[in-house]
């Protein structure tokens, strides 16, 4: 959003199921002989998006740690070591 048009910005959300008799969006009288920004997004198209996205984070995190594991096995901490200056 341009920066110069934020301190005039009021919202206005409206979540709806358009139908074939019903696919207007009613705007209160405020709005009125202004000029408006309309955006349309499918909510559920949204959530199938945000799915996928956080399945490839996972399966990249998942990949990107398998790369760097190191075996432990047979490893003890020495607390004193630890604690040396």
């Amino acid at each position: 959003m341009c920066l110069k048009y934020k301190k005039y910005v009021k919202m206005l959300q409206q979540i709806i199921v358009p139908s074939a008799s019903n696919r207007t969006v009613i705007l209160p009288e405020t709005y009125y002989g202004r000029k408006v920004m309309v955006t349309v997004s499918a909510l559920d198209e949204k959530a199938e998006h945000s799915e996928r996205r956080l399945t490839k984070s996972k399966e990249s995190l998942l990949a990107f740690f398998k790369s760097i594991q190191v075996d432990m096995t047979g490893f003890k901490f020495d607390r004193e070591e630890a604690n040396e200056r």
